[in-house]
């Protein structure tokens, strides 16, 4: 007996000598995950694109230390007339009453700008205001009044700017404005937190979800049993557990790991239907006590085996330094090993104690349907062994031609595909791109042992204007020290030193922050339209690459930071990956298959996993399905999830070929046995993933969209394409066996 079957017979005996405390020992535990759930916090912002001690997350930490320690909090501000004296007016008297606020360090609006060509003063009429507007720079007032219904003003917050955001709102609300007059925030920090909020309410919506559609789908394909919807109470005492590790752990809950839910609610689903189906079966020729046993042995260890598959499929998107992606995996790979053991334990020792017995046929008018269901399923998979060449030519040249045209699939990092396009955050953040372009620069953290130097100053001039003409149409505007020391220098450079030294002099010191942290670290911004992440990727590339060609002063050194920097590595970060991880999954999976079985036909499940890959790829492409942070991995993770039901085929298979020496017969009577149990088990398994579809972060959604489109490939994989593998593999195996 191998080590692996004398594990399951001790489960097995521990089961019926002890079912009742083996239940108590499951609730305490049950009791304590719900004591620890508290423990439990969100993670969004830059930490979910790079880890912590990645080069290009050292440098953004660099540049939010030294140019964003103050945030910006901005106020969108609808107006017919911006420049009306009475709002002018109410915006100075919000100003004192938002300054109020502890941790606000600074406002500016149009009043301020005003109060600085004015003298200080506000003019008595609308003329004069306008008059005074007029002396401004003209890219200022382009960005204080973009448009005759709109000005923008800013919030400079200093601390924790997100609990700031809340009382900044109550301030506004009972501001009093002129009639027609709306104040709405954005900012980098308003965006987090209300994705934090958002985030937190999809836990919520998506586990509702996920176990509303998983009663649905019991309740109308599992009524051939007796006691359907207990699968359901194992799957919850699994994610008690989950709940209860991350939160003991501390690990951070992100974008990603919410997308594991569903997944891993709907694979604990599925696990649970393969227990029950099989205990079910096993009553009807044996006692209570040997069911139990066969059961635990025999399905223990067949799902085992597909679990091991699906976390291989997971594991290897550890490889990526996406936390996005490792937060998925953390949470998948936790959360059905919890499904598994609460139903490995929780479900025999429950069946024991209820003295659980299957249906009788007249108490059930499914299970004829059942029965001729596995009839036709058998039929088909005959025919198919039979003529297996001609099936399988089909499915893999579909396969092929999707695997070909996978690298013409997008890949989009931006925020767009990540987050509520109706978030209002989102929204007002799209209004100000619209209006003054992205919100999103490209920023340059410069580095040198004097930036104010004239060569410097000139070095970022020749740079600048090199970049924009590069991207005449993507590129708007650049700015930094050397743009600020032209602006109050009458448009040109100074040509010596001490005029230099006097321009510098009178430059604000708030305003020279915003580009010097001191003379030997700054920072350059390149304003851009909205972009793809291909584009941004693109640009980064050319900036960085042409650093030198504008001859820097020796030691100046130019970096890529902020978000404008983490969504583009992040996309080539996906590119480098991609393929790595699916085909790394391939691999391990198959090394695993070979060496759990050391039989030949081990190879069988591979071909359906191949189909599945190559058919997603087709979807995607033909419903214009881009590839996202989570979406990246789906060849990882459909490979880990349709290798299960082709792993649970092919036990099947090799179980009845040792009483069956007729190739055809032993994969008819496999699939016959098998195929309605895997048929339930995937399709509650797609009722579960399909609470995705519920979420309204397009990048959850759209990895719904594939992943129950993924199962169902994997359904048809494992009843009509594993019967003609196992039929060539099997011939090939009579010949020389």
């Amino acid at each position: 007996m191998s080590l692996l079957n004398s594990f399951y017979c001790g489960v097995s005996d521990l089961v019926l000598k002890r079912p009742a405390e083996i239940l108590l020992v499951m609730a305490l535990l049950f009791l304590a995950a719900l004591i620890v759930i508290g423990n439990l916090s969100m993670e969004s912002g830059a930490s979910i694109y790079l880890n912590h001690d990645d080069p290009s997350m050292r440098w953004y930490t660099i540049y939010t230390d030294k140019f964003a320690l103050e945030k910006d909090v901005v106020l969108y501000i609808s107006a017919p007339k911006p420049l009306d004296h009475a709002l002018i007016t109410d915006l100075g008297i919000l100003k004192k009453e938002l300054l109020r606020i502890q941790g606000v360090e600074d406002v500016q609006t149009v009043y301020d700008a005003i109060l600085l060509t004015n003298q200080g003063t506000i003019p008595a009429t609308n003329d004069e205001i306008a008059e005074a507007f007029a002396r401004l720079p003209k890219s200022d007032q382009k960005e204080i009044v973009p448009d005759s219904l709109h000005t923008l003003g800013t919030v400079v917050t200093k601390g924790d700017t997100q609990s700031l955001l809340d009382p900044i709102q109550a301030v506004i609300a009972d501001a009093h404005l002129p009639p027609g007059v709306t104040i709405e925030i954005s900012g980098s920090d308003a965006f987090d937190q209300q994705m934090m909020t958002e985030m937190t309410e999809q836990i919520f919506v998506l586990i509702l979800g996920a176990f509303i559609l998983m009663f649905i789908g019991l309740f109308v394909l599992f009524g051939s049993v007796r006691y359907r919807l207990l699968p359901l109470a194992f799957v919850m005492v699994g994610l008690a557990y989950l709940f209860g590790i991350l939160g003991a752990l501390r690990i951070p809950i992100n974008i990603g790991a919410i997308g594991g839910f569903p997944i891993l609610l709907g694979l604990g689903i599925d696990y649970a239907v393969q227990f029950q189906a099989r205990l079910d079966d096993e009553l009807k020729t044996s006692s209570l006590e040997d069911a139990i046993r066969t059961t635990i042995c025999n399905t223990g260890s067949a799902v085992l085996y597909a679990m091991v598959a699906t976390m291989l499929g997971f594991i290897v998107l550890f490889i990526t330094p996406l936390p996005i992606l490792t937060g998925f995996t953390f949470t998948a790979i936790i959360g059905i090993l919890c499904a598994y053991g609460a139903t490995l334990f929780g479900f025999p020792a429950l069946a024991i104690l209820i003295r659980y017995h299957p249906k009788e046929k007249s108490e059930s008018g499914g299970l004829h349907f059942f029965e001729k269901y596995n009839k036709v399923l058998s039929g088909v998979a005959e025919r198919i062994a039979r003529a297996p060449v001609l099936v399988l030519v089909i499915v893999l040249m579909l396969a092929g031609i999707g695997m070909v045209i996978d690298d013409l699939i997008p890949i989009d990092t931006t925020e767009d595909s990540m987050v509520p396009s109706d978030m209002p955050a989102k929204v007002v953040m799209d209004k100000v791109t619209n209006l003054l372009g992205s919100q999103t620069p490209v920023e340059l953290v410069l580095t040198g042992s004097d930036l104010t130097s004239l060569e410097s100053l000139q070095w970022m001039d020749r740079y600048g204007a090199f970049i924009s003409s590069v991207y005449p149409d993507e590129i708007i505007g650049y700015t930094s020290i050397a743009t600020l020391v032209k602006e109050y220098n009458g448009g040109d450079l100074p040509s010596s030193l001490s005029q230099l030294d006097q321009v510098l002099s009178t430059i604000p010191e708030s305003d020279k922050k915003k580009y010097l942290s001191d003379k030997t670290i700054g920072l350059m911004e390149f304003q851009t339209i909205s972009l793809k992440a291909q584009q941004m990727s693109d640009i980064r590339k050319v900036v960085t690459d042409n650093v030198g060609w504008a001859q820097p002063p020796p030691g100046l050194s130019a970096r890529t930071s902020g978000m404008f920097e983490l969504n583009a590595i992040t996309l080539d970060d996906i590119v480098k990956f991609k393929p790595l991880m699916t085909n790394l999954a391939f691999l391990m999976i198959l090394l695993f298959l070979i060496f759990a079985y050391r039989h030949f036909v081990s190879i069988a499940p591979m071909v359906p996993i191949i189909c599945v890959v190559g058919w997603n790829a087709l979807v995607m492409y033909i419903f214009s399905i881009d590839y996202t942070f989570i979406t990246a991995s789906l060849g990882a993770i459909t490979i880990g999830v349709s290798s299960e039901y082709t792993i649970l085929m092919m036990e099947r298979y090799l179980e009845e070929r040792k009483t069956t020496p007729d190739l055809i017969e032993a994969i008819t009577k496999s699939v016959q046995k098998i195929g309605a149990s895997v048929t339930v088990s995937g399709l509650v398994t797609a009722f579960g993933f399909s609470a995705l579809l519920l979420s309204s972060f397009p990048i959850i959604s759209n990895f719904g969209v594939m992943t129950v489109i993924a199962v169902l490939f994997s359904l048809i994989g494992a009843i009509l394409i594993m019967p003609a593998v196992l039929a060539i593999l099997g011939r090939i195996e009579d010949h020389f066996g």
